[in-house]
C-alpha cells in the first residue's frame, strides 16, 4: 500500500511517499481502507521534532474516515463507513496511507448525511469541544465564548454550544471575511477583533 511517511522529524521535506504491506488484521482490529485523512496541529507538532514521543519512521494522521474491508463483526459489518481517532500517527502508523488497522473501540459508523471528507475532520474537533465543555461547567442556559470561529475546534464548540442550549455561542476572529463567512452561515454572534473589541 501506499503510505505518506515522516522518515525523520525535521519538517515537510522529512515525508517521503513509499509502499508498505498492508497492515494485518490481528487483536480484534479492523482493517480500514481510508477515504478520507484528517490534518491536526499534532501532525505538525511531531514532523517538526516537538513531540519527543513518537519515533521516527512514522505514517502520521490520528483522525480519519473509510471503508470497513475485514473484521469488524455484526457492529462494523463490511462496507460500513466509519470515523476514527486514536494513537495513529503518534505511536503507531496513522491515515495518511491507504489502510488502517483500526481499534474497534475507536470507530464510530458515519451518518449517510456526512460524506467521507467531513467526517474525517470531526473526531479530534468534536471531542476536543465536547472536553472543553464539560471542563468549563457548561449547561443549557449559560453563554460560552469560543475563540476562533475560522478554527475546527472554536467553530466545534459554538456549534456544540448552541446545539445544547447556550443562552448565546459567541465566537472571535481577526479577519472580517471570516466573521461575514461565519454570520453568513448562521453565527449571529462573532466578534470581529480586526474592527472591534471584546
Amino acid at each position: 500500500m501506499r503510505a505518506m511517511r515522516a522518515e525523520t522529524f525535521s519538517g515537510y521535506e522529512g515525508l517521503k511517499l513509499v509502499d508498505l504491506p498492508k497492515p494485518p488484521v490481528t487483536n480484534g482490529k479492523v482493517l480500514v481502507r481510508i477515504t478520507a485523512a484528517g490534518v491536526t496541529p499534532l501532525d505538525h507538532t511531531i514532523l517538526s521534532g516537538k513531540f519527543h514521543s513518537s519515533k521516527a519512521p512514522l505514517v502520521l494522521g490520528n483522525e480519519g474516515a473509510g471503508v470497513v474491508e475485514q473484521g469488524g463483526g455484526t457492529d462494523f459489518p463490511v462496507g460500513s463507513r466509519v470515523m476514527f481517532f486514536g494513537a495513529y500517527g503518534a505511536f503507531e502508523d496513522g491515515t495518511d496511507s491507504e489502510w488502517v488497522a483500526v481499534r474497534k473501540e475507536d470507530l464510530c459508523l458515519i451518518p449517510d448525511n456526512v460524506d467521507d471528507v467531513s467526517a474525517a475532520g470531526i473526531p479530534v474537533a468534536y471531542l476536543t469541544a465536547q472536553v472543553a465543555l464539560t471542563l468549563a461547567g457548561f449547561r443549557a442556559g449559560k453563554t460560552v465564548l469560543a475563540p476562533a470561529i475560522g478554527g475546527s475546534i472554536g467553530n466545534a464548540v459554538t456549534q456544540l454550544a448552541r446545539a445544547l442550549g447556550a443562552k448565546h455561542a459567541m465566537s472571535s476572529t481577526t479577519n472580517h471575511a471570516k466573521a461575514e463567512q461565519a454570520k453568513a452561515l448562521g453565527f449571529n454572534e462573532v466578534v470581529d477583533t480586526s474592527s472591534e473589541k471584546l
